[in-house]
């Protein structure tokens, strides 16, 4: 029997429960294991060995399992009545006996070999804890460190050592970024590799921005305001629908925060993307003309209410500037209201009445 000393063993269990995420209990139980093998290759396969350790006092005793019989015919296996009550008085036939033995010897002899059976164990739980822990982030946002740009791919180190890239798929082409930039990204998938696991983010998914308003803004993230809807033309312009279920909440304004100061991390995280924020109103011919903005909408019309068709004004100096250089704008909006919206300058409106 070993007895080490509870005030060795317990900072290094510690340790490697804060390091490698696998609770103290399982390290023991890992460790029992370890000895049971070492125990196998000390007596023989053939016989039934277990261990047992006191957490308390981290006491390693080994015992060698006997069933009780009439007739012994397998002495590694089988012992008789009679030696049975030499080891417990209340012992019967059917029973099982457990034979304590002087571990020392063998856990001596085969340190190394437990000691493998030890890690080999601990990796496996820490991939499988690290496997579930990242994939309970799927869909949330995080922090990692451009870690490498592999041709069309970023590499990220994240938080463990775990390894995350970002697919040209979920690439934002007007993003730049320097190797060891933080950035925040979105968890998409977690698959296993050889080397461990491995996380595939995304910073073109629009829920990257609706997790990322979350993650800043409280009155978001504690419901307080709700986001409606979210269209986006990743690098280019978002358009957010905010909606407040408190009435002395304004939803745009919680968003915005003192002197920009909240919008501003949004949009710096997101290197100059423009953002709309577009408070929620059942009133259509006013959502149409919000969801236009930062366009001022002279005049909204119903063109056709079954077919859901919109006529859009806008000043004639206002037309001559922005439409038909970029349709975003009037795209986004469309997406956003579920409407076929058609832009005119406010001139066409008069001609019209005429």
């Amino acid at each position: 029997m070993t007895d080490i000393k509870v005030e060795d063993i317990l900072p290094a269990l510690e340790q490697i429960e804060k390091l490698h995420k696998v609770s103290r209990n399982e390290i023991i139980k890992f460790i029992e294991l370890a000895v049971t093998s070492a125990a196998n290759k000390f007596f023989g396969s053939e016989y039934k060995i277990i261990t047992e350790i006191k957490p308390e006092n981290f006491n390693i005793q080994t015992f060698i399992i006997k069933k009780v019989v009439n007739n012994v015919t397998n002495d590694k296996q089988e012992i008789s009545l009679e030696e049975a009550k030499k080891y417990n008085s209340d012992a019967k036939i059917g029973d099982e006996i457990k034979i304590l033995v002087d571990n020392a010897s063998f856990l001596r002899l085969a340190a190394q070999s437990a000691k493998k059976v030890v890690i080999q164990r601990l990796r496996e739980s820490y991939k499988k804890n690290l496997l579930e822990e990242f994939e309970s982030k799927i869909g949330e946002v995080i922090s990692a460190n451009v870690y490498a740009i592999r041709g069309k791919t970023i590499i990220l180190e994240i938080v463990g050592g775990v390894e995350g890239i970002i697919p040209q798929r979920e690439q934002v082409f007007k993003e730049k970024f320097k190797i060891g930039q933080t950035i925040k990204v979105l968890v998409k998938e977690v698959e296993k590799t050889k080397k461990g696991i491995r996380v595939i983010a995304s910073r073109f998914d629009k829920n990257f921005i609706k997790k990322l308003f979350m993650s800043e803004i409280p009155e978001i993230k504690e419901n307080v305001v709700e986001i409606v809807n979210i269209v986006r033309a990743a690098g280019n312009r978002t358009k957010i629908v905010l909606k407040s279920n408190n009435p002395k909440v304004d939803p745009v304004g919680s968003c915005v925060g003192v002197k920009g100061s909240r919008i501003k991390l949004i949009i710096d995280e997101l290197q100059g993307e423009k953002i709309d924020l577009i408070p929620y109103t059942e009133d259509i011919l006013k959502f149409i003309a919000l969801c236009l903005s930062p366009w001022k909408v002279e005049k909204v019309e119903i063109e056709d209410p079954d077919k859901k068709i919109a006529r859009v004004y806008l000043s004639k100096s206002l037309y001559d500037t922005v439409y038909g250089k970029s349709n975003i704008n009037v795209n986004l909006a469309k997406e956003l209201t579920n409407w076929d919206i058609k832009i005119y300058p406010l001139e066409d409106s008069k001609s019209k009445n005429d």
